[in-house]
């Protein structure tokens, strides 16, 4: 009976090949031969099942057609377009010889799929969502998301934690796989945990990576799923997946996408490199405004300083002036009322002498009088005026070195002229010194000043 179905499924089919488009349920590989497990699904309800069989021959030359999608490609849970054989078995039964598989369909459908998801995400508003969050000028607590043990994971960490500014970056990882179809609700299930923790701990970033791979090995972040998740987190998500040329949809609603996950690296590192270099030109700058500043406001002080120590001098000189000057005034002032007075005696004693004769008794007392009181006024206005030339000279006295030197003072000399500041002085210089007894030269051995010295900017 079964090679009587075999004769007549060689008959009704004639050898012709078949496209047939069905689901990997099941995959397994026994010497050179792979085995497929092929169904047919409809709202999660399978219609039908077969097996189909891909020899050894054909499937050397299929592995090198598909080249590094092979393998993701033929996993289970992926649906492909076939070319095959219809064959019976006595023993296995009816099956499908597969004599190659049409790639081209698989991307083409993916793309189709990628293009229907990035509309949606257009319409959602998702795409830019998540890039007009803030992210931290120098993001050193991030959340890192990937599969350890890949080559992208481990070539982050390495990047990250070798550096060449010896940054140092608080990175907490959450395992999750990165690739097939399976991979997506453990990395929704990740980034829920992410946004979590964000909402107990400040977190700056979170970090998804994926190494380079196959396209289709790279499907999994088109996923219409994955990418809302990321658009709706209140956390910057920045991504690295794939190579230099790989681009997916989770770049689109990222809030910041580098091509590969060592470039997410160097973004982080340079980023930070660069607010430091911000930091230190603003510093220098504040610096120069300061040592600015202190130099102004040091030449003003010294001007004042200056300005203080000569004011009380040039007074005490100007007060002396008007004093001696008064004095001189005052001894002027004197003498020519006297000489005036004297000038005034002698007329009236002249002009008496001419009319003594004539006067009488009456006359010579009032005279007398007269000339009694002129001589006391004289008398009065002389003892006054040497009263206040004694004042005047005692004042000038006290004003003088003489007066300093009988406080216990002492004037120095260089050359002859009184040193005010030491500054003039210099060690092994020769000096005179006056005291009240008398003077003494001696020699400078050091000189110290009073004067706290400015530092140097």
């Amino acid at each position: 009976m079964t090679a009587a179905v075999e004769r007549m499924l060689d008959e009704r089919t004639g050898g012709r090949l078949f496209w047939v488009r069905a689901e990997i349920s099941q995959r397994s590989f026994s010497g050179k031969h792979c085995y497929l497990d092929l169904v047919e699904e409809e709202g999660g309800r399978r219609l039908a099942q077969l097996r189909g069989t891909i020899w050894g021959s054909r499937l050397a030359i299929i592995r090198k057609e598909l080249g590094a999608e092979f393998d993701e490609v033929l996993k289970p849970g992926r649906e492909i377009v076939f070319s095959a054989h219809m064959s019976f078995h006595a023993v296995y039964g009816f099956s499908l010889n597969i004599q190659s598989i049409d790639l081209d369909v698989l991307l083409g459908e993916m793309e189709r799929r990628r293009k229907e998801t990035y509309e949606a995400l257009q319409r959602e508003g998702a795409i830019g969502r998540n890039g007009r969050l803030s992210l931290e000028a120098v993001p050193q607590r991030i959340v890192l998301i990937g599969s350890p043990g890949t080559a992208g994971h481990t070539d982050f960490l390495a990047h990250l934690r070798n550096n060449p500014y010896g940054y140092a970056l608080d990175v907490g990882c959450i395992d999750a796989p990165v690739q097939g179809v399976q991979a997506v609700g453990p990395l929704v299930t990740a980034l829920h945990k992410a946004g979590r923790a964000a909402m107990r701990t400040p977190v700056d970033a979170v970090i998804l990576l994926r190494g380079g791979g196959a396209k289709l090995d790279l499907d999994v972040f088109n996923d219409l799923t994955l990418c809302r998740t990321i658009a709706a987190m209140e956390v910057p998500v920045i991504t690295g997946i794939g190579h230099e040329t790989d681009s997916t949809l989770v770049d689109f609603v990222a809030h910041t996408h580098c091509k590969t996950p060592t470039a997410v690296a160097d973004w982080l590192i340079e980023r930070i490199a660069a607010f430091e270099s911000d930091l230190g030109r603003e510093g220098r700058a504040v610096a120069a405004e300061c040592r600015a500043q202190l130099s102004e406001q040091s030449g003003w002080l010294q001007g004042m300083e200056a300005t203080l120590a000569e004011r009380p001098l040039s007074f005490l000189r100007l007060q002396r002036g008007a004093l001696y000057s008064g004095a001189n005034g005052v001894v002027r002032r004197t003498r020519e009322a006297m000489s005036e007075a004297r000038s005034e005696l002698v007329r009236v004693g002249a002009e008496w002498k001419a009319g003594v004769a004539g006067l009488s008794p009456t006359w010579w007392t009032a005279l007398k009088e007269v000339e009694s009181g002129i001589q006391r006024e004289a008398m009065r206005q002389l003892r006054h005026q040497e009263e206040r030339m004694s004042a005047m000279r005692s004042t000038l006295e006290l004003l003088g070195p003489g007066a300093t030197l009988k406080r216990g003072f002492s004037i120095t000399r260089v050359e002859g002229k009184a040193v005010r500041d030491v500054t003039a002085l210099t060690p092994g210089m020769e000096v005179e010194t006056e005291l009240e007894s008398g003077t003494f030269l001696s020699e400078v051995k050091e000189v110290r000043s009073t004067t706290a010295p400015r530092q140097e900017d």
